[in-house]
């Protein structure tokens, strides 16, 4: 091969595209004009339609009216559809005790319970979902938080308040039982009624596949307990999950391995679990957790395995975001159970109500 092919040859092997003067003798330059860089192709990943709080794919445009919340009682048993939740979010309380508020949306049964009463950090955990609060009452101390809670765009049901235009909505159960917590309220006539309210935002984050949840490359785990008080260790104040490899889903247990079910007889069981510590303070005898601008440790489990996490919070009615490694953690699309528990930060001001929680797994 001559020189001047050689010269060819080189420039085509380069670059794109040449320009040749002529037929080009050995002493004469190649003028070569380089063509501009390819733009680099990324690939647009589209997030499908997703119910806001299971992470289920749906239609677009299918997800509407508001989400339908109850405070409810963890002692009076067995709890009224309580298992049809998309979240439920466990709370501590004074005296060693803990309650749920219960988000309802994907599937709002015709009656909850049962129903209890507003405490302070109510304000900060139920008003992400907007919608709708069910609530037996509260006590004097406690009314400013409820207004607040209202004027971030909750509108609030209340046993005690009940009106004649919303009396219908409840009715009771003797019991036996102390007080307002033989109280149902009913959840899908009050959703009826407030149709054109707008959905809850999305909550958590999710995937489709939940072999790409983000707990899927995290320890495996057979049992997972958060403890909402360090100094007492009882049905009350400890969350006990058992996963269960058949059904997939980790079910709730007493402390002595007996079931956890509601009113129909079926176990209380979800897919994923959140827990968070949260630093509380001590507002008039109540726990009130930090939610507002906090952040924290957090543990995340799914399909039997579990990842340790960070959490933060942001203004009244945001979300917290969940990450891990600094990337977000992606939640399978189902139910959760949403643990809230004192941290350590909380020592000095819960001496009164047990002490900062914990987790444990194994």
């Amino acid at each position: 091969m001559n020189r001047v092919a050689l010269r060819r040859f080189v420039a085509l092997s380069v670059v794109a595209a040449l320009t040749l003067v002529g037929c080009a003798r050995p002493d004469e330059p190649v003028e070569v004009e380089e063509s501009a860089p390819a733009e680099e192709q990324v690939e647009e990943v589209i997030e499908p339609p997703r119910h806001p709080l299971t992470g289920e794919e749906v239609v677009e445009g299918s997800v509407t009216g508001p989400a339908v919340m109850a405070k409810i009682d963890h002692e009076n048993r067995p709890y009224v559809n309580l298992h049809r939740a998309d979240i439920v979010i466990q709370q501590l309380i004074p005296q060693n005790g803990t309650r749920f508020i219960a988000i309802f949306h994907s599937d709002v049964p015709d009656q909850i319970g049962y129903v209890r009463s507003f405490r302070p950090h109510d304000l900060y955990m139920a008003s992400p979902f907007q919608g709708l609060l069910a609530s037996s009452g509260m006590f004097a101390l406690v009314v400013p938080f409820w207004e607040d809670t209202e004027a971030a765009g909750v509108r609030q049901y209340v046993w005690d308040y009940r009106t004649a235009e919303d009396r219908d909505l409840w009715s009771t159960v003797d019991k036996n039982y102390a007080m307002a917590s033989s109280v149902l309220f009913a959840a899908a006539d009050a959703q009826a009624a407030n149709a054109t309210l707008a959905p809850p935002q999305q909550y958590f984050e999710y995937v489709s596949d939940p072999a790409e949840a983000s707990a899927a490359a995290g320890t495996p785990v057979s049992n997972f307990t958060t403890y909402f008080s360090e100094s007492a260790t009882n049905d009350y104040v400890t969350s006990v999950w058992e996963w269960n490899a058949t059904t997939g889903f980790f079910e709730k247990n007493f402390i002595n391995g007996d079931p956890v079910s509601v009113e129909s007889g079926e176990q209380l069981a979800v897919t994923n679990l959140v827990a968070i510590s949260v630093e509380h303070d001590d507002f008039v005898g109540q726990p009130t957790a930090r939610m507002l601008n906090g952040g924290g440790s957090a543990w995340v489990a799914t399909g039997g395995k579990v990842i340790e996490a960070d959490w933060e919070g942001g203004a009244l009615t945001e979300p917290i975001t969940l990450t891990s490694g600094g990337e977000p953690v992606k939640l399978a699309p189902g139910k959760t159970w949403f643990m809230i528990f004192p941290g350590d930060a909380s020592t000095a001001r819960t001496a009164a109500w047990g002490g900062p929680g914990s987790v444990s797994y194994e």
